[in-house]
């Protein structure tokens, strides 16, 4: 089995690589499969025990934003915990190639409010066995320009400069410590390289 997660900042073309990409099997968009996402949850609290839980609460809860979004932060950040744990299974997918949009790689991103060091060693050893493409963000402006045109739910809480410089700073750390974390890990610099 190959399992692969893409990450990268908002708005870095993420959608667009998920779309050239022709796999067996291809896990995407679980945010709009409502039924599964709840099982993915549960499965994620299985799989994360009790003392990583209250870890991803206290920086969910420490994050600028409503108490919904805070919530809605550490609902996505286990379920995506779940979607890996459910298909670490060898025996179920040995023939498959899994594409994850957005997958337990992507956790940094979730927490503006936490340093990112230290949210990259709580995820260290499940990076190990996920191959991670990160796709590299155009230039800030670019960035900032695609935001303002398709919206972002964290631009409710947080001006649009800072959040982009947040962001920017956390791809910084993932490019540094990603290559020695991961199972595999490759750097796009835009979408047509991939």
């Amino acid at each position: 089995m190959s399992f692969i997660e893409i990450t990268g900042q908002p708005c870095a073309g993420k959608s667009t690589i998920l779309n050239k990409i022709s796999q067996d099997y291809v896990i995407r968009h679980i945010k709009n499969r409502f039924p599964k996402k709840i099982l993915y949850f549960l499965s994620g609290i299985n799989f994360l025990g009790l003392q990583r839980l209250k870890i991803l609460l206290g920086w969910s809860l420490a994050e600028n934003a409503s108490s919904l979004f805070k919530i809605n932060i550490f609902f996505n950040c286990v379920s995506k915990f779940g979607i890996f744990h459910q298909h670490q299974k060898p025996a179920k997918y040995q023939d498959l190639k899994i594409v994850v949009d957005e997958g337990i790689s992507h956790i940094p991103f979730l927490f503006l409010e936490t340093d990112s060091k230290i949210v990259t060693n709580f995820i260290s050893d499940e990076l190990q066995m996920i191959n991670v493409y990160i796709l590299r963000s155009p230039e800030q402006d670019i960035i900032q320009a695609r935001l303002l045109s398709r919206g972002h739910k964290r631009l409710q809480f947080i001006a649009l400069s800072t959040f982009t410089d947040r962001i920017q700073e956390i791809e910084k750390v993932l490019l540094s410590q990603y290559p020695s974390l991961c199972k595999k890990f490759k750097v796009f610099d835009d979408v047509a390289s991939f």
